[in-house]
């Protein structure tokens, strides 16, 4: 059985992750370290500056991560401070040493499989949510647009920095290794839409089923799979009022959205 950690544990996607696929996999989870954690240790350095104390995080992070993830199939980075790095505020830095951080510590390791959570807020989506626009492709045409996906947030930029340094550590990478940089949709605990029918704000969902479809294709994927990837992971979301995707989740797993929610209520 190949085996699985997930960081971020206590969260939500995780949790979803857990339910789904724990009779497939030999899955564990950790919560991340956090500063704050460390924070009475790195007061007694012998410089205390902030670079001192971002490297002792770092650290400390690297030895939980190499140690957590030692032997294992399948690195899932969830992990994110959520209360203070959100799509409506804030910008954390350590949210972006973790996702380093993770990827130094699954390349040390030789994980054969790398799965970043990143998200539907990579791109603006608040501009095209209310329209039958043809679905956003993860990969954007840079003849139309030389600058890519505009985010949504500061938390979409931070998104969109993960994926683009999983492509910076591709090169480092050992024969066998993949990365997939995940734009999650809404996945919550009820696995419901959560909004009122017809409601443009369902067009982001994702079920628990589809959250844990992606990531499955992803470990069972062969050798001629792409080293990196980026894919939109929401349900089939069709309707009435919107009858395509508003996201293509066009990927080179196989894998293929199950769910729709108009299908839910």
């Amino acid at each position: 059985m190949k085996t699985v950690l997930l960081t971020g544990v206590n969260g939500t996607v995780a949790k979803a992750m857990l339910k789904e696929l724990s009779d497939t996999y030999d899955m564990c989870g950790i919560s991340l370290v956090r500063m704050d954690e460390v924070i009475g240790d790195i007061a007694q350095l012998e410089t205390p500056t902030w670079k001192a104390q971002m490297d002792e995080y770092r650290k400390r992070l690297m030895e939980q991560l190499t140690t957590a993830i030692r032997g294992k199939d399948c690195l899932v980075h969830l992990g994110w401070n959520t209360r203070d790095d959100n799509m409506g505020k804030g910008l954390d830095p350590l949210n972006l040493l973790q996702v380093d951080c993770a990827y130094l510590a699954a390349i040390e390791e030789n994980v054969p499989r790398i799965y970043q959570a990143s998200s539907v807020n990579a791109y603006d989506y608040f501009t095209i949510m209310e329209t039958n626009a043809e679905p956003v492709s993860p990969y954007p045409d840079t003849r139309v647009d030389p600058y890519g996906h505009k985010p949504t947030s500061l938390y979409g930029i931070s998104k969109r920095w993960m994926e683009m340094a999983g492509q910076f550590y591709v090169p480092r990478l050992h024969p066998g290794q993949k990365i997939m940089a995940v734009r999650l949709g809404g996945v919550n605990s009820s696995d419901r839409p959560g909004a009122k029918p017809g409601a443009p704000g369902r067009r982001v969902w994702c079920s628990h089923r589809d959250c844990a479809g992606l990531l499955k294709a992803f470990i069972e994927c062969g050798d001629d799979a792409p080293v990196f990837s980026t894919v939109f992971n929401t349900s089939n979301n069709r309707s009435p009022a919107f009858p395509q995707p508003m996201f293509d989740t066009v990927n080179p797993y196989g894998w293929v959205p199950q769910d729709n929610e108009a299908e839910q209520d």
